[in-house]
């Protein structure tokens, strides 16, 4: 039985769901639950420097963080036994699949949960899709989480 998740959060119209159903699936294992969410490598931004203020990263990330905590709160409004276990929100840049399977390892999780499509359906064209790279080369298991059948 999994004693750390690792929940891959993309900000895309899933993520409140998969937050919610994370927070409920960690309650009823009585585990520990993380969130990640990774931002675009800033090398992707580098044509934009000259106008781009400096801060920018600082700002991104911080509005990830903020939006995550407010979809766990989401999901604790609806879930009261949900409502008082704390968790960890990493926000990283670069890659999403690389990253997510580093943290993972690094981590010690045992599971990672990924909602199964992301934000850009070009990304997943050009990229490949991230759901598929972290469970193809993940160290641990992955559960890709679909909308729909949700056992709250």
């Amino acid at each position: 039985m999994p004693r750390k998740i690792l929940v891959a959060v993309d900000l895309s119209k899933m993520s409140d769901k998969l937050i919610a159903y994370a927070c409920s699936l960690s309650y009823r294992l009585d585990v520990e639950t993380n969130f990640i969410h990774v931002l675009p490598h800033p090398t992707l931004w580098k044509g934009y420097e000259p106008w781009l203020p400096p801060e920018l990263d600082v700002e991104i990330s911080e509005i990830a963080r903020k939006k995550i905590k407010y979809y766990i709160h989401k999901a604790g409004e609806s879930m009261p036994h949900c409502a008082d276990r704390s968790h960890e929100i990493i926000i990283e840049e670069g890659s999403p699949s690389d990253v997510i399977i580093r943290c993972a390892k690094e981590g010690n999780y045992n599971l990672i949960i990924i909602g199964y499509r992301g934000q850009s359906t070009i990304e997943r064209l050009v990229v490949g899709s991230t759901a598929a790279n972290v469970a193809r080369y993940s160290n641990c298991s992955v559960l890709i989480y679909r909308p729909g059948l949700d056992i709250f």
